[in-house]
This record gives C-alpha cells, structure tokens and sequence, in this order.
C-alpha cells in the first residue's frame, strides 16, 4: 500500500496467512492488510492499492462476493529473474484429478492448460472501486490499481492479497460464490481459482522477503 515500506508492511496484518488444504477455500488463502488510524485499531480505507509485481490483468471483479471489487494480474515466470523464482520454492505443477471440495462447483472447470509454462497471479480484493483496467491490460510494478475499501466479504477496510501459481494464460471472467446472485459461470471461476488444484497458494510475504 501507498506510503509503506516493505518492511513496515508485516505491521499492517490483520488476518495472516493460513492456507487451506487441497479442496478447501478455507481458512484463509491469502493475508489481509490493513491501514490503521494513528494509535488506534480501527482501519482506515481509502489508501491507495500499488501493484507488487509487473504483469497483465487476468480478471476484474465488480462489486461480487466474497472478493468484492477485485484485480488478479498475471506475471509470467519468464519475466522473472531466474534465481528470485527459484529462491520462492514454488510447488511443482498440478498434475492429475482435482481433490474433492464441499464448495458448488457447477461447470467442469478447464482442464487443458499447459502447465509447462506457469505465471504468477496476484489478487487484490475488497477494493473500494471497480478496477479501472479490461483484460489483457499491462500493469507496472508499484502502479496504482484501486484504493482500500471493504467490498465483498469485508467487515472492516483491508486489502487481501493471494497469491497463487498456476498456468500460463489463464483469463477468468468474474469470480463469485457463496451468494445467490452468482451465475454458474461466476461460481465455475471460482472453482477453478480456488479448490481444483491448478493454481496453488504461495505465502504473499515470501515476495516481500526476497
């Protein structure tokens, strides 16, 4: 976030790190930072929302549970420094069925990317806007993309970031679930984001810390 130094960002955690086991989106996939009121505990939105990596934007969520108005940007490995990719210890490859999930998951999912070829995904949820960007859009490491705010599942201003690693191209329309409004292809999105295994939760701070 805007005016945060990397290593000033651990003391803006409100809910860590915890990820969930294969199937699950629960307890938590990502970590969730929040701008705090000077000497108080109640979190503050507004601030502005900097990109951690450079990329290309993979979806842009409006205003849909539980991720609210959301930004996933797409960072090939290639483009990468080899030696900071190896030194994330990514997992290998999802290869072979998806694990059993409780969630509704009403579409088949995609099955055909090539995981040969993997990037990184970062998203950033709960903004206060829709991100002002389409598909395919380049970001720059450190641009602006939205502001904090608590859209979606959010009782308090915080922005979640999650990572995952996954394959290369990937493109999602909106992502929703846990509402009745959300489509079929919205709760399929999710899905495939979240429980069926090809894109796989990577500890945010291990960006920070390298």
């Amino acid at each position: 976030m805007q005016g945060y130094s990397l290593d000033q960002i651990a003391g803006l955690v409100s809910n860590p790190y915890h990820p969930p086991p294969p199937g699950s989106d629960n307890p938590h996939a990502g970590v969730d930072l929040a701008d705090r009121q000077t000497g108080s505990s109640i979190a503050l939105a507004g601030r502005p929302v900097q990109a951690v990596l450079p990329g290309w934007t993979a979806a842009i969520v409006a205003d849909r549970f539980p991720f609210g108005n959301a930004l996933i940007v797409e960072t090939p490995l290639s483009t990468l420094p080899a030696e900071w990719v190896d030194g994330l210890a990514l997992p290998p490859p999802f290869q072979g069925t998806p694990p059993p999930t409780t969630l509704t998951c009403p579409l088949a999912g995609l099955s055909t990317w090539d995981v040969s070829y993997r990037s990184l995904y970062l998203l950033y949820a709960h903004l206060q806007e829709k991100p002002p960007f389409d598909l395919d859009d380049p970001v720059a490491c450190g641009q602006d993309i939205g502001s904090v705010g608590s859209s979606g599942n959010a009782l308090n201003p915080h922005l979640h970031l999650e990572v995952r690693v996954g394959p290369l191209g990937a493109r999602f329309g909106s992502l929703a679930h846990y509402d009745n409004r959300a489509t079929a292809e919205e709760m399929d999105a999710y899905c495939t984001w979240t429980v069926r295994g090809a894109f796989q939760v990577v500890d945010p701070f291990d960006l920070f810390n390298r």
